[in-house]
């Protein structure tokens, strides 16, 4: 009897804590956009820093079309000021004005990986 006793307090610690968790497995329900999955890209990666100024070892990929662009690149690895003026260098690369970017999750959820959204006029 003593020893079911002594397991109530910690069940009811152990429900208490579960309670105050919050475990979001819908990435979709936070409103945050996902990008398609990372694509296989076997261009060299000196055009990769030609069409964005982000450091060729950080991007993985560039996928999309003049109108919009996936740029898929690893976060801890790309300059951060080069990620910043990416968007417009890339726009100009098309020969075309920037219309908007931000950042996204791929598709794939694969670990320090973000992709930059880019959409051109």
């Amino acid at each position: 009897m003593l020893r079911s006793a002594s397991a109530l307090p910690a069940v009811f610690l152990m429900f208490t804590l579960s309670a105050c968790m919050q475990v979001d497995l819908a990435p979709s329900s936070t409103g945050q956009e996902l990008a398609p999955p990372i694509p296989v890209d076997n261009r060299p990666k000196a055009d990769f820093a030609k069409m964005t100024g982000i450091n060729s070892d950080a991007v993985a990929a560039i996928s999309g079309d003049a109108k919009r662009s996936y740029v898929y690149f690893d976060l801890f690895a790309a300059d951060k000021a080069a990620v910043k003026g990416a968007p417009e260098r890339l726009c100009n690369h098309y020969g075309s004005s920037l219309k908007s970017s931000h950042i996204a999750e791929p598709g794939d959820h694969v670990p320090g990986m973000k992709t930059l959204v880019v959409e051109c006029n």
